[in-house]
């Protein structure tokens, strides 16, 4: 079933989600997915609001180099920001590593989608192997990968769907919504 709540802004995903992990009934684990370059720039769009919240994600992105970042497409960078001490669940950025240089004149769409599924994938084993199977995970996300990166939207909501379709997954933006909740 999918609830629909109107939120104009993606500033209160890290709000939210680290009171999820906080919540001492019903609090999950929290993934925040969103799309990188392979040029070694990070701080345009969602990936600035990032920077400002958690710098250390920054720092890491850039650790990886853009000799890494270009021969490694579909790579998924994961970086604990945070852990709850008394349940040990985990807010967690991943930078899904699934676009093609910077948006411009001449690459209208530098998301590439095969990067994207590889990515969203690569989520789904980290789920996998390194979250404890006792605790529930939640994914928030912004609406990656439609915004600088040019991607479609609608496309990206249903491999959504096909790839995280066991997880409740909240994607912010001019709307919240909540799929399979």
């Amino acid at each position: 079933m999918n609830n629909i709540i109107n939120q104009s802004s993606n500033k209160n995903i890290f709000e939210i989600s680290k009171l999820i992990v906080d919540s001492k009934q019903n609090g999950s684990s929290v993934i925040i997915p969103h799309v990188c370059n392979n040029k070694d720039s990070f701080g345009a769009g969602f990936s600035g609001d990032v920077a400002k919240h958690y710098p250390i994600v920054e720092t890491n992105y850039h650790i990886l180099g853009q000799t890494f970042l270009n021969k490694n497409p579909g790579y998924v960078q994961f970086v604990k920001v945070y852990t709850e001490p008394t349940y040990d669940r985990s807010l967690i950025i991943a930078n899904m590593i699934a676009q093609n240089g910077i948006r411009n004149r001449n690459n209208k769409r530098p998301l590439n989608y095969a990067y994207l599924v590889k990515s969203m994938f690569e989520i789904n084993q980290y789920i996998n192997r390194n979250i404890n199977t006792e605790d529930t995970v939640e994914i928030h996300c912004p609406k990656f990968g439609s915004g600088l990166a040019g991607g479609n939207w609608k496309f990206i909501e249903c491999l959504i769907e096909d790839i995280w379709g066991k997880h409740k997954v909240v994607v912010y933006g001019s709307q919240q919504r909540i799929l399979n909740a």
